[in-house]
C-alpha cells in the first residue's frame, strides 16, 4: 500500500478529535508487524525490543496531548504494555483505556510455540513480564473496561502462513470464564471484575440504563458458578469459527446463564433461538 503522508494523517486526526461530540476511541495497531515478522518469518522469539516498545509508548503521548488540546475525552483500546498504562494513569482526567483477556492470560513464551499463527493478533501477545505488568496497573485501577477484541477468523484462514494469516482470535465467549478463573486464582477481586465489565463501560461511554441491577435499569446480568471446575472444549464453543486459543484450558468459574433486558438468552450452554438485540442508547458526554 502507498505510504500515507504523515502531515495529512495528523491533520485528519486533529479534525476527527476536535469535531467529536462524544468520547473519541483510538487504537494503534501497526506496532505488531515487527513482532509477527520475527515469529513467523525469521523464526525469532516474538518479543519486541526496547526501541519498538519505546516507539509504541511515544505514540500514546501525542494521542492524549491531541485530545487534551481539543478538549475531548479519549478512550484507548487494546493496551498491552505497562508503560502505556502508567502514562494513561497520569492522565485519567481525560483518558480511559481497555485491556483484553487475551493479553491478561497469554504470554508469548508459551503462546507462539504452542499456537503458531493462531496466536497472531494485533496488538500482539507480549512477554510474561508485560502480562504481569498489565495486572499490576489493573489492580491499581487504571484500566476502565475489558474488551474481547473478538475476531472470529476461520481455522482455514488462521492455518495460512504469515503474511497470509489474519490477525485476531475469538474472544466473546471466553471473556467471562477467563476472568472468573483469574478471580478464583486471586489476581483480581470479584468487585473489580464487575467494574471492568459493567459499571466501567457504562461510565466511560455514557450508556443509558446499563451497568447496574437497579429499578429503572435494563435487566442485564450474568448468573455464574464461581466454583465450577471445567475444561474449555470444542463442543462448548458457539462461534462459527469453531476454535479458541484457550481450548483445553482448565478453569474455575463459569457463566451459567445470561439475561438481557429480562430475557434469558443463554442457560446452561444453550443459546436462545431468536436474536433479541436492540440499539444501545447513550447519554451526553461533552467535555466539561
Amino acid at each position: 500500500a502507498p505510504r500515507r503522508d504523515p502531515a495529512a494523517v495528523a491533520a485528519g486526526a486533529r479534525g476527527a478529535v476536535a469535531g467529536a461530540r462524544r468520547r473519541v476511541t483510538a487504537a494503534r495497531r501497526a506496532d505488531s508487524l515487527p513482532v509477527v515478522r520475527r515469529v513467523f518469518v525469521t523464526g525469532g522469539s516474538g518479543f519486541v525490543g526496547r526501541n519498538l516498545l519505546e516507539a509504541l509508548y511515544r505514540r500514546r503521548v501525542p494521542t492524549i496531548a491531541l485530545a487534551r488540546k481539543a478538549r475531548r475525552r479519549i478512550h484507548i483500546l487494546h493496551i498491552t504494555t505497562p508503560a502505556e498504562l502508567e502514562y494513561i494513569g497520569q492522565n485519567k482526567d481525560i483518558a480511559t483505556c481497555e485491556v483484553t483477556p487475551q493479553h491478561l492470560t497469554l504470554a508469548g513464551e508459551d503462546a507462539y510455540p504452542r499456537l503458531g499463527t493462531y496466536a497472531q493478533m494485533n496488538p500482539p501477545i507480549r512477554s510474561a513480564a508485560h502480562r504481569d505488568g498489565l495486572w499490576f496497573w489493573l489492580n491499581q485501577g487504571v484500566p476502565d473496561v475489558l474488551g474481547s477484541d473478538h475476531a472470529p477468523h476461520t481455522i482455514e484462514e488462521k492455518a495460512k502462513s504469515y503474511p497470509a494469516s489474519p490477525s485476531g482470535m475469538p474472544g466473546v465467549q471466553t471473556l467471562v470464564p477467563l476472568l472468573l478463573n483469574h478471580v478464583a486464582e486471586g489476581r483480581l477481586s470479584l468487585r473489580r471484575f464487575i467494574e471492568l465489565t459493567s459499571s466501567g463501560p457504562q461510565r466511560v461511554f455514557g450508556l443509558t440504563c446499563k451497568g447496574r441491577i437497579a429499578l429503572g435499569y435494563d435487566a442485564d446480568f450474568t448468573v455464574v458458578d464461581l466454583k465450577k471446575r471445567w475444561t474449555v472444549g470444542k463442543d462448548w464453543l458457539a462461534s462459527r469459527c469453531d476454535w479458541s486459543p484457550f481450548e483445553g484450558m482448565e478453569l474455575t468459574g463459569k457463566a451459567i446463564g445470561t439475561i438481557i433486558r429480562g430475557n434469558r438468552v443463554m442457560w446452561e450452554d444453550a443459546l436462545a433461538n431468536a436474536a433479541l438485540g436492540e440499539a444501545v442508547r447513550f447519554e451526553a458526554t461533552e467535555f466539561a
